[in-house]
């Protein structure tokens, strides 16, 4: 997937043709993101004299030779066309320079090219007045129906430093096409309708800026052709914007590709709300990024005007090349955090031997299904201190000696119980406290970062933490703790992308994350340990199995409406929760059923089972039984959304009614009603929010008269009558109380095992 492209061979010759004007270096500085999105009348792009034409055998591109961009594309299914480069601006390249210690932009013009049937070299060469500051080549490479664009042979002066070269208008529809669209990924996915939609570009990141960190996958159509673009350099910006008036509005999709991050920007350190960025100085480096700049854009179009085009069928297109899930550990399991202790606690809030209590009552209340459970400030003096020292174990509730205990006992109950790690902060009290494995913020200081349980954190520079003491750590944690399966590091995955300005070993959000957070993830592999962690991230698919959360739902800036573009394209390539907490259970129950995204419940020993409870079989239990199957289809028809899933099953989500339901093969398996699922082949759960009666479809195989049930609580099973009533299965539940149907009696028996 995302490392296809640097398989690509570099040696093709640049004929010397072509030679146009150099671009000057102006004054003004560009910026991370491109410009506000315009809102009054549009310029458009001439038709380019002696164009460069690329050729498949289903895509044609024609390149402006001048200014080095699309012009137009010709999909020659159907014969459709659609618009590159609109508006008639050049390339805008932003560079450094080292004697002023100021940022310059320039306009960029083809100086040299080759030209291929299917590829393009476009040479360019950037001036500053009578100094030639950078060069660079830009590859398109056509192959069927896609295009790749490439950055590539950067050549910097002395003096001169390449900060990023800005394409954000790869390709444009416009409203006056027909049924023009845009979507994106951010949040879940959006769709917008051009006509309706507001002018605007993606909202940027905090921290990462025009990195769509979650899904860089953007999209501009009409109901007969489609362009998606894949941003595959995982610092690279993507770009989409709707500009223009009312009735002449276009959309456009690009990129912004990054050679070295900008040291003389300010950046958001995650030193919490209100506080200041902080900002490089003239001895900032600009970090070379180490990754080659790239994206892919692909074309769909229909063969005649009968047949039309939707997001889905683009969405469907990206997905075939999404690597499957690494480990299936996950897919069945119940996975949860007990809250053990924090410093500010006046007293543990989960001792080790009270997390085994939690864990049997969950394991009688869930039939004793699969669970991982995360411990949650089992080191130290709680969550979040003695990082990046793993030696200690929380005396507090119960020392070494207890949580192995724990982690042994809880076998007995399938359960794993394993560790919440964290490999990105550190703390001055730790007995591992080491300033040469402190990042550096740009201004040079070290990367003091928040307080989240009572000491200000640091922030680790994981490629040198894990060329020195990170190692040995991973090593130590698997066998001293004798880690069993997996593990979960905490931040690990949400900060895909950490720069390091450390002066003596610098590194981008690249080299941090290859001989880093990857590094990490190989070192737990080679030991047995599968490694969950926090954020669902584009970097980490094919790599981690299980994320905490997706980010969002948020808002569109285009105005657009929820479509499940990041369930549609990852969901046979990881598992991942919610983020946040809605008001109430069918909100998240109806999030769940459009996102994919489980919720994950936090338990302690003062609270009561009822939310983990709730999140199990209204949660969970329908989640297990849809999450790893293909979507095949999605409709709206106002406010409600119906999506079709693999094998028949079928997602229907009344939003303002707050109602929804969920079927496999044609039998329902859950309602705003409650959950009346298969657990498996041999079992069926019926659970409420309120009493009343639940009805199942009798399974195929299944004997009417020899169906059992159990009721379960907290101290174990009883036996509960239900009834069979021709291919129906009902019970008669109370509020919050599990009830299982066992296909016999030999079944129910085997689910209870002998504890010791």
């Amino acid at each position: 997937m995302q490392e296809e492209m640097e398989q690509l061979n570099r040696r093709i010759f640049l004929k010397l043709s072509g030679a146009a004007a150099v671009g000057l270096a102006g004054s003004k500085v560009y910026p991370q993101t491109p410009e506000a999105a315009n809102t009054g009348a549009l310029t458009s792009r001439s038709a380019p004299v002696n164009p460069i034409v690329l050729r498949s055998a289903e895509l044609e591109v024609v390149l402006d030779r001048h200014d080095g961009l699309p012009y137009e594309y010709r999909l020659l299914r159907g014969n459709r066309r659609m618009l590159g480069e609109d508006l008639g601006k050049p390339i805008a390249v932003t560079f450094y320079d080292k004697s002023s210690g100021t940022i310059k932009n320039a306009n960029a013009s083809v100086q040299k090219y080759s030209e291929l049937k299917e590829h393009s070299d476009l040479l360019f060469q950037i001036q500053d007045g009578s100094q030639s500051a950078v060069s660079f080549v830009i590859a398109y490479i056509v192959e069927a129906a896609t295009l790749r664009v490439v950055l590539y042979a950067v050549r910097e002066s002395p003096g001169y430093e390449l900060i990023e070269v800005a394409l954000p208008r790869l390709a444009a529809v416009r409203e006056e096409d027909g049924a023009s669209w845009l979507a994106h990924g951010d949040d879940g996915g959006w769709l917008a309708t051009l006509k309706d939609a507001s002018p605007g570009l993606l909202t940027p990141n905090t921290f990462w800026g025009n990195v769509s960190a979650t899904l860089p996958v953007v999209m501009v159509g009409t109901d007969h052709a489609i362009c998606v673009q894949e941003t595959t350099a995982f610092m690279d910006g993507t770009t989409l914007a709707v500009s223009g008036e009312p009735g002449k509005r276009r959309a456009s999709l690009g990129t912004i590709k990054c050679h070295r991050v900008n040291g003389t920007l300010c950046y958001d350190m995650n030193t919490g709300p209100g506080t200041p960025r902080n900002c490089g100085n003239r001895q900032t480096r600009n970090l070379l990024i180490e990754q080659e700049s790239q994206c892919r854009l692909d074309f769909l179009s229909t063969p005649g005007d009968k047949t039309s085009l939707t997001w889905f069928d683009a969405a469907k297109l990206v997905r075939k090349r999404m690597p499957p899930i690494p480990n299936h550990l996950y897919d069945n399991a119940f996975v949860y955090g007990i809250r053990c202790d924090e410093p500010s606690y006046p007293k543990a809030s989960s001792t080790f031997e009270q997390c085994e209590q939690l864990i049997h009552q969950i394991a009688e209340l869930t039939d004793y299904s699969p669970q991982i459970v995360h411990l949650w400030g089992w080191q130290y003096r709680g969550k979040d201190t003695g990082y990046p020292a793993v030696q200690e174990v929380n005396q507090r509730i119960g020392g070494y000696d207890g949580m192995m205990k724990l982690m042994e006992k809880a076998k007995a109950y399938n359960c794993i119980a394993t560790l919440s790690d964290n490999y990105d902060d550190a703390y001055r009290s730790s007995p591992a406290w080491d300033e040469k494995i402190i990042a550096r913020r740009p201004d040079g200081e070290l990367w003091e970062s928040r307080n989240w349980t009572g000491e200000n954190s640091y922030i680790i520079g994981l490629a040198k933490y894990m060329d020195g003491p990170g190692m040995e750590r991973v090593r130590y944690t698997c066998e001293r703790y004798k880690l069993p399966k997996t593990t979960h590091v905490d931040v690990l995955s949400y900060f895909s992308i950490r720069n390091d300005w450390d002066p003596e070993h610098p590194a981008s959000g690249i080299k941090n994350l290859r001989d880093g957070r990857y590094k990490i993830l190989h070192e737990f592999a080679k030991r047995g340990v599968d490694v969950s962690s926090e954020a669902l991230r584009y970097a980490f698919i094919g790599k981690i199995s299980s994320f905490w959360y997706m980010t969002g739902p948020g808002t569109c800036p285009f105005g657009g409406t929820a479509i499940p573009l990041l369930a549609t394209i990852y969901r046979k390539s990881a598992v991942w929760g919610q983020s946040g907490r809605t008001t109430t259970v069918a909100e998240r129950i109806m999030k769940t059923l459009f996102y994919n995204g489980c919720s994950h419940a936090i338990v302690r020993a003062d609270m009561n089972l009822n939310d983990a409870l709730d999140t199990f079989y209204l949660i969970m239990v329908p989640w297990f039984q849809l999450h790893a199957r293909h979507i095949e289809s999605f409709r709206r028809e106002g406010e409600r959304t119906v999506i079709g899933v693999e094998d028949n099953a079928v997602i229907d989500i009344d939003w303002n009614a707050k109602a929804y339901t969920a079927s496999l093969d044609g039998s329902p398996i859950c309602s705003e009603a409650g959950t009346f699922c298969p657990l498996d082949t041999d079992r069926i759960a019926f659970y409420s929010l309120t009493a009343q009666e639940l009805t199942a479809n009798l399974p195929r195989g299944w004997q009417a008269s020899e169906v059992r049930a159990s009721k379960l609580s907290a101290n174990g099973a009883e036996e509960f009558q239900i009834s069979v009533d021709g291919s129906r299965v009902k019970a008669r539940v109370e509020a919050r109380i599990p009830v299982i149907a066992y296909r016999n009696d030999a079944v129910r028996r085997q689910r209870r095992p002998t504890v010791s």
